[in-house]
């Protein structure tokens, strides 16, 4: 068998005139077509009248660089097979390769002067223009004449599912469909405000308000005056106080100070960190949220199982989006390509004044593919340089490169002198903690203990 893989290892071509393809041209043009290259020709001729066919020269064309390899039966070396396949993709001689695909960051994508770019193109030009001494041309549009090929060379994320010569090979890293969903910027301040303390905290303060209640109703003349009274409001000279009124007040003053200070803690982490609101993160607790799935398109079909009760009718998407656009969803999760939500996450609070996070759950996983034409004589070589240039750490570095480009670039230009360490909204916690205060004070005058 050749190297090519096809079982074909002799094609005999006889001098009659009624035999195609004793021309070499059109012989080498036939196995390049079938994507053979590592092939001999034996050209044979009758010799008498008894039949006998006579072969002197072996023969093979390298349909690149067109140079033919000759080789003389009478010198045959059968020790030395290889010679008869010299490596005939060592120079294409500037053939054109033909790449086809969506644009789809960061494997593909088009730069500001009309150029392909991304890690496929990258690749490509690794193997085909610097190794191969081809060239390569990203074809934009499917129907673009191909200059006589039945087929484009390479194409990417469009997978042809063929009986024979799949031709195929799958990128390591995954992809897929991702879930973004409105991020609400307002800080939760009340929830954290009103409940500092834990369940059992609070039913601490509970029992030592009832005890200092029933110590001065049990024991009056160990604890004369209202503990309550003396305790948070100093209503007493504490020097003055017997012995066991003493202890316990300053326990209790021990547990309260701690207690405040926690309590202190909290609201300054309320002003120096964002305490936003509970959002889900996964695609479970989407599904127990309140959030609703809008997707305008003829997508939303795909992801009706995965969610159950959270997609709304296509009709009313669309008619949604056609009303408010984009700030529909400022409302409504979506679902559209990782690279993409990535993108929107990246770039922060967007033109219409909302922000959008991704789920950590991928919604759904797609292997993108690189597929070959059925008859290409390059996949052997194109799937081994593949591996070679994964495991030596080019591609996964250009990737998180180009992530990282990617983030940089769409990361908002601020004017540094025009930012400010406070802004009001950052005080809202004191301000409802001086209104709380008030009406509680006003409670407490208006109902003694």
């Amino acid at each position: 068998m050749d190297a090519s893989g096809y079982g074909v290892k002799v094609y005999q071509c006889l001098t009659s005139l009624k035999y195609i393809g004793c021309n070499r041209t059109e012989l080498a043009s036939f196995f390049f077509k079938l994507g053979v290259l590592n092939y001999v020709a034996v050209p044979a001729e009758h010799t008498g009248l008894n039949g006998e066919l006579k072969v002197d020269v072996l023969y093979t064309e390298n349909p690149f660089t067109k140079e033919l390899h000759l080789f003389d039966v009478h010198d045959h070396n059968s020790s030395n097979p290889s010679r008869y396949y010299p490596y005939k993709l060592a120079n294409l001689r500037g053939y054109e390769f033909l790449a086809f695909g969506p644009y789809e960051f960061p494997y593909i994508f088009e730069l500001s002067d009309k150029r392909a770019a991304g890690l496929v193109m990258e690749y490509l030009n690794s193997l085909i223009v610097r190794k191969l001494n081809g060239t390569v041309r990203m074809v934009r549009s499917e129907r673009t004449p191909l200059d006589g090929r039945a087929e484009f060379d390479i194409t990417f994320a469009y997978t042809d599912f063929r009986p024979h010569y799949m031709h195929d090979v799958t990128f390591k890293e995954r992809g897929g469909y991702c879930v973004l969903c409105p991020f609400r910027t307002e800080r939760d301040f009340l929830r954290h405000l009103l409940k500092p303390f834990s369940f059992g905290i609070w039913l601490v303060l509970g029992v030592l308000i009832v005890v200092c209640r029933l110590l001065g109703q049990l024991f009056p003349h160990l604890f004369q005056q209202n503990l309550l009274e003396q305790i948070f409001f100093a209503a007493s000279t504490p020097h003055r106080q017997p012995f066991p009124t003493r202890v316990v007040s300053f326990s209790v003053a021990v547990l309260i100070f701690f207690l405040s200070e926690a309590y202190n803690a909290k609201i300054v982490s309320l002003m120096s960190i964002s305490k936003y609101f509970d959002r889900p993160e996964t695609v479970h607790e989407l599904i127990e949220s309140d959030f609703k799935v809008a997707i305008p398109g003829v997508r939303a079909p795909l992801f009706a199982e995965a969610l159950p009760g959270k997609l709304i009718n296509v009709k009313r998407a669309e008619a949604i989006y056609r009303k408010r656009g984009e700030r529909m969803f400022d409302e409504y999760c979506t679902i559209t390509y990782c690279y993409m939500a990535y993108l929107h996450v990246v770039i922060g609070k967007n033109q219409y004044g909302f922000q959008q996070y991704v789920l950590r759950d991928m919604m759904l996983e797609k292997l993108q593919t690189l597929q070959l034409a059925t008859h290409s004589p390059f996949y052997e070589a194109f799937a081994e340089f593949y591996e070679r240039y994964f495991q030596s750490g080019i591609w996964m570095h250009r990737l998180e490169f180009m992530n990282r480009k990617l983030v940089r670039e769409m990361e908002p230009k601020r004017n540094l002198f025009g930012e400010v360490v406070f802004h009001f909204d950052d005080l809202v916690c004191v301000w409802v903690l001086i209104v709380v205060g008030w009406m509680l004070d006003r409670l407490f005058k208006s109902f003694p203990l």
